[in-house]
């Protein structure tokens, strides 16, 4: 998980006590030079010793790289995105596998430290069988061409969310990540939430971690306008996060108090100050954040549709008529006439004050770094303050996970070297990204550090949502389009069947493997 204040607390800690063993043995060496047959002072001595040892104990690094392993120069080859994509999003210009050389970008500078570590650490080189942004179809069509085909053509795939289901819709694609002792998942830089979420019948295909960039650039997230929260004087929005009180009531009022005719025509539309910009995939993001989920799993680990459905109904009426409120809000969706709708008016619009509110991924963030807009990072909101945490999810769309193919021909290589990417990429890649996203020409935003901490350590997986069973994403979409709240439950019912049979699919061909 994502937790660079922890991790800096753990640095510092190290640091202080080692300090402190540097002078217990200093100031051991010196009692003993000046009355080596003390008895008093051999005592400190082994007192000091036993402390030292016990200090060593307490700061033994999370990451213990194998010892004596070297693996002649091997060519560690991962499927993935190639960072090769022009005049697009900042982020697909990044690979999270590769970089051939420093160039003063920190992010990738970052990726270039962690394999230089890495490669050294075990005597490989890294390769990329590679994916040019926007073709995210070639991640199921390369990968299972080389898996059904049996060649080694990669030892691991960073693979696309909206392209796992269809790369793992056959027998024996993968690997169950579970089953590779080298592999220990329960480190911190594997997502737990997704080491819990993802496995289906006690089989883990697919596992979020440091090593996914792209996983960190996916959440979809809320960002403020700080200019306008000046001026309308709303208040200190952080710390209404960390006080448990950012809900959707609470973005609502300040939406609407934020909203502007401008043109004095009596009506809002894009040209106006709005309060809200959305789209409408993010009903069912709303949904997940406040921590529920369509499908469930059971006692055996077996996704099912969830038997408890009110809460889920509840948040969808809530959410449909605040994000429908043409007074209020407006539908990115609905915005045409641009190349890119989102980047070559919303964003602009953004930086120049013309919205209050907008939701997006998190990637946006580099895009608005670089228009020197000013704004906030903010957690979607709670349903309401009874909710325990806030909650974040990924975009298919752009989120990867690690998979290991069935066609790995050493998976104790391979989970070793993960490991090692994983614990480097923890140490510098993420803090990287983090500082990259949060800093602009002027000042970094400390205060969205900290929510991006909540965001990352709060990221929630649906199955329903990665798989898509029997629609279940377009009934969302449907629904927000339509604003008609009320159809929820007996929609769901309606296609329950369908959903039924593709959760039975899915599940027929996971546990062949």
């Amino acid at each position: 998980m994502y937790k660079t204040k922890v991790n800096l607390k753990r640095i510092i800690s190290v640091i202080l006590l080692l300090s402190l063993t540097v002078f217990a043995l200093i100031s051991s060496s010196c009692q003993t030079a000046g009355n080596s047959n003390s008895p008093t002072s051999a005592q400190s001595a082994d007192q000091n010793q036993q402390q030292s040892q016990s200090e060593e104990q307490t700061t033994m690094p999370e990451f213990t790289p194998v010892s004596g392993t070297d693996y002649g120069g091997y060519d560690f080859r991962i499927l993935g995105y190639d960072g090769q994509a022009a005049g697009t999003w900042q982020i697909a210009a990044i690979s999270e596998i590769m970089a051939e050389q420093e160039t003063g970008e920190p992010i990738n500078d970052a990726i270039y430290k962690r394999n230089q570590q890495v490669e050294s650490l075990y005597n490989i080189t890294f390769d990329i069988v590679p994916v040019t942004y926007p073709n995210r179809g070639d991640f199921a069509t390369k990968f299972t061409k080389a898996v059904l085909a049996g060649d080694d053509t990669f030892d691991a795939a960073f693979m696309l969310g909206y392209s796992l289901p269809a790369a793992l819709s056959k027998n024996n694609m993968a690997y169950d990540l579970k089953t590779i002792p080298a592999l220990d998942l329960t480190k911190s830089w594997w997502d737990q939430n997704s080491v819990k979420s993802l496995s289906i019948g006690g089989k883990l295909n697919a596992v979020v971690g440091d090593v996914n960039l792209y996983s960190a650039s996916a959440p979809i997230v809320i960002y403020a306008n700080k200019q306008i929260m000046q001026d309308y004087s709303v208040g200190d929005l952080y710390q209404m996060v960390r006080d448990g009180k950012w809900t959707w009531d609470v973005l609502y009022d300040i939406a609407k108090q934020t909203t502007k005719d401008l043109d004095g025509d009596g009506k809002i539309t894009k040209d106006d100050q709005v309060g809200l910009f959305t789209q409408t995939a993010y009903l069912q993001n709303a949904v997940n954040s406040a921590g529920e989920l369509i499908t469930t799993k059971n006692n055996e680990d077996i996704p099912v549709l969830s038997q408890d459905l009110d809460k889920t109904a509840a948040i969808v009426s809530k959410v449909v008529p605040i994000l429908k409120d043409s007074n209020t809000s407006i539908v990115g969706d609905t915005i045409t006439g641009y190349n890119n709708a989102y980047f070559d008016f919303v964003m602009p619009k953004f930086r120049d004050g013309g919205i209050m509110f907008l939701m997006q991924q998190l990637m946006m963030s580099f895009e608005l770094r670089s228009m020197d807009a000013d704004f906030a990072i903010l957690p979607f909101p709670k349903y309401d303050e009874t909710q325990t945490n806030y909650g974040a999810v990924t975009s298919t769309y752009w989120d990867t996970y690690t998979v290991i193919p069935a066609t790995c021909t050493d998976t104790e290589r391979t989970g070793n070297i993960l490991q090692a990417m994983g614990y480097y990429s923890q140490q510098y890649v993420t803090p990287a990204y983090f500082d990259v996203t949060v800093t602009n020409k002027i000042a970094r935003d400390t205060d969205s550090l900290d929510m991006l901490d909540i965001i990352m350590s709060n990221r929630q997986y649906d199955l329903s949502y990665l798989y898509d069973w029997g629609g279940i994403n377009e009934m969302f979409v449907n629904i927000m389009s339509s604003g008609n709240a009320d159809t929820f439950m007996s929609q769901l019912e309606k296609n329950q069947p369908v959903i039924d049979a593709a959760i039975q699919k899915t599940l027929y061909e996971l546990q062949q493997n």
